[in-house]
């Protein structure tokens, strides 16, 4: 005779699916007997792009030194924007510069313009 409560038929499941609001969780024992092997967002909010800002800094224009490529012999240019230095750096293409460019340095104002002249030797 045993004592206590007797024991309950409990079914182990191997495969389940869970259900919340924003997700589905799907678990396997065969896969992952650790926990759940696939989960499936079902957020459908769409966030907007962040749009940059492209004005300028009041008069102060943005500076740019670049070589053409990453090659010893590449020519080394100046290029003045007149947009804001976020855009400049997160932009795909510039106008002027090459997409293989490897940027050297990058300023906000006029006096860089001599200064990066001096430095790197540019005839403008």
């Amino acid at each position: 005779m045993s004592r206590g409560r007797p024991s309950e038929q409990v079914e182990k499941l191997d495969k389940w699916v869970l259900n919340t609001k924003d997700s589905v969780w799907h678990y396997d024992t065969k896969k992952n007997p650790n926990g759940c092997w696939k989960v499936v967002n079902n957020d459908t909010t769409k966030h907007p792009k962040p749009k940059i800002d492209q004005r300028m800094y009041g008069d102060n224009p943005v500076v740019m030194v670049f070589r053409t490529s990453n090659r010893s012999n590449a020519k080394t240019k100046i290029k003045i924007f007149n947009k804001n230095i976020d855009y400049i750096i997160t932009a795909k293409k510039l106008p002027g510069v090459p997409e293989t460019a490897e940027i050297l340095d990058l300023a906000v104002g006029k006096s860089y313009i001599d200064v990066y002249k001096e430095k790197y030797n540019l005839n403008v």
